[in-house]
């Protein structure tokens, strides 16, 4: 395959995973969203009319535990029926499919991709013993954090299997 294929593979494949509006009912689920690598905007507060507005304007499919909301954008809408966190990850996951999630693509607060970073980019930037033992960085072009992966990486990972996988406790 050329590289030309590729890229345009690539940006195919990247067009066909959904992109995300999450309301004010499933606050955390837009940050793990985000670590599962979907692109997703939170609002936190807004009248039912200018949501629905603003997903459409968008074309966001919208995750809501709100009725009102998933009846009016019908389709383009997925009603959680958890309220736990873990179970609404789990609906959405198996809603878009297991090829769609790409972990640790975004950060997790403002919802850019990240870009690799040269490990000598990133000294004095992040504490010492992290620029010693790792080898691996990415920035957030847009609100400058750091991303490696440390221990917590291997926690996360964890959980986004047992998430893709299905292996869920609801009281989570």
């Amino acid at each position: 395959m050329n590289e030309s294929a590729s890229n345009n593979e690539s940006a195919s494949r990247e067009d066909a995973v959904p992109r995300f509006l999450v309301d004010g009912t499933a606050g955390k689920l837009a940050r793990w969203l985000r670590i599962l690598g979907f692109d997703v905007l939170y609002v936190s507060a807004c009248e039912v009319p200018a949501l629905v507005r603003l997903a459409r304007q968008s074309d966001r499919i919208a995750l809501t535990r709100n009725t009102e909301i998933a009846t009016r954008l019908g389709d383009a809408s997925i009603l959680l029926r958890s309220e736990h966190l873990r179970g609404q990850l789990e609906q959405v996951v198996h809603s878009v499919g297991p090829d769609a999630y790409r972990p640790f693509s975004r950060c997790n607060i403002c919802n850019e991709k990240l870009e690799r970073v040269k490990k000598e980019t990133v000294r004095g930037r992040v504490p010492e013993f992290v620029y010693a033992t790792q080898d691996s960085f990415s920035s957030c072009p847009q609100c400058g954090r750091y991303f490696w992966h440390g221990t917590h990486y291997a926690n996360m990972l964890e959980q986004v299997r047992l998430i893709v996988e299905g292996d869920h406790d609801e009281s989570e």
